[in-house]
């Protein structure tokens, strides 16, 4: 059965999954007359898909820093008939026969991946004439790596100026990049005030943090916690340890110990409102989720960011002010307490969170595919 628009995502990583979700609620409320949201590697076989899911996860885990040495090596565009790009693709293709089956079913209007395996395919697709329909990318961290960079993709969605530059110095011609921001879900473009959202949510009227670990529960929570063991410093804290159940338990068997009002999620569905009730939100420095934040207007400390992507949006986030880098989780009763007293930092923080945040970039992105389509909605 065929679909106006395919929107392409990969379980590498949540914040690729949420941002095709995002664009996703934002067709649905511009009226798209269709859309599919499907997995890559759902395209792919058994073993392509663990290898390609975990190994990323494993590595990030077990040895960040040589993550982040692959990242900036492998950050240089290889001519498509290189020895490298033709090896990687024909890889890419032989595990995963089922992305033409699906190409041929979907027969889409417009296409959107919010990853980069998609885009490989379909590049090499339409270079050889074997594809017409209109692809677009959406790089859904501040700086576009090269593993973004292919010759035939139609469109690319990018974060700020400095990406589209990025990018245009990396191979892509300056009429096919668009600045639309990385795309979050239309719900966090709504704010409701702290005291309301905390009101509503059961939690205390206290300042409140927000400690997040990401979609796969990594990340310092149990150290943080460790560091309010000590006196009542008067705030209250709100942990969401993701898809892992057993950080969840830890972080549980933690707060019964502290003096604080601790609250323990472990994956939600609406962090939109735990972000509204923070004053603060704590966070590793992914794509979707600090772009989240922003769209809140909430003041972010970062913590344990992944060299890499993840250093990268960092850098950006701490040079625009909207965010604190917290170095020694050890500290973070501290370092919160110290932050939050400091008023005037802490509106500084908020007005540049609002400044370069794109709470509508979803929507700018739905809007560019419709427009792609051979008959409009009404």
């Amino acid at each position: 059965m065929s679909t106006p628009i395919l929107l392409l995502h990969a379980t590498a990583g949540a914040g690729h999954t949420r941002a095709a979700q995002a664009v996703a609620a934002a067709l649905a409320l511009e009226g798209s007359p269709g859309h599919t949201l499907v997995d890559t590697l759902d395209c792919t076989t058994a073993f392509f898909r663990r290898m390609y899911a975990k190994a990323y996860i494993d590595l990030v885990q077990a040895a960040p820093n040589l993550w982040g040495q692959l990242y900036e090596r492998y950050d240089v565009v290889k001519p498509p008939r290189s020895k490298t790009a033709r090896t990687r693709l024909a890889f890419d293709k032989v595990n995963s026969r089922a992305f033409r089956k699906l190409l041929d079913e979907q027969s889409p209007q417009a296409i959107l991946c919010t990853h980069f395996l998609p885009l490989e395919l379909l590049s090499d697709l339409k270079g050889r004439g074997k594809l017409a329909t209109p692809v677009h990318a959406v790089v859904t961290d501040i700086s576009p790596h090269a593993f973004w960079v292919y010759p035939h993709i139609d469109v690319y969605h990018v974060a700020t100026a400095a990406g589209a530059r990025e990018l245009e110095r990396k191979g892509i011609p300056a009429e096919r990049i668009r600045i639309s921001g990385i795309p979050v879900d239309p719900v966090f473009a709504a704010q409701t005030p702290a005291g309301l959202a905390r009101a509503g949510l059961g939690l205390p009227e206290r300042p409140t943090v927000l400690l997040l670990s990401g979609g796969f529960g990594v990340g310092p929570l149990l150290a943080m916690l460790d560091s309010f063991a000590g006196a009542d410093p008067g705030l209250s804290l709100v942990v969401v340890a993701g898809r892992n159940a057993e950080l969840e338990a830890a972080c549980r068997e933690r707060a019964a110990t502290l003096p604080l009002p601790v609250t323990v999620h472990g994956f939600v569905s609406n962090i939109h409102a735990l972000m509204d009730a923070a004053d603060l939100v704590v966070t590793k420095p992914g794509g979707l989720t600090t772009n989240e934040i922003l769209a809140k207007g909430k003041p972010m400390a970062l913590v344990a960011p992944i060299p890499g992507q993840e250093q990268r949006n960092c850098e950006y986030l701490l040079e625009e002010g909207a965010a604190v880098r917290l170095y020694d989780a050890g500290d973070a009763a501290w370092f919160f307490s110290q932050l939050l007293g400091n008023t005037a930092k802490i509106a500084s923080m908020q007005a540049s969170a609002r400044r370069i945040a794109r709470a509508d970039s979803a929507r700018v992105i739905a809007r560019s595919l419709l427009g792609e389509l051979l008959v409009l909605p009404a």
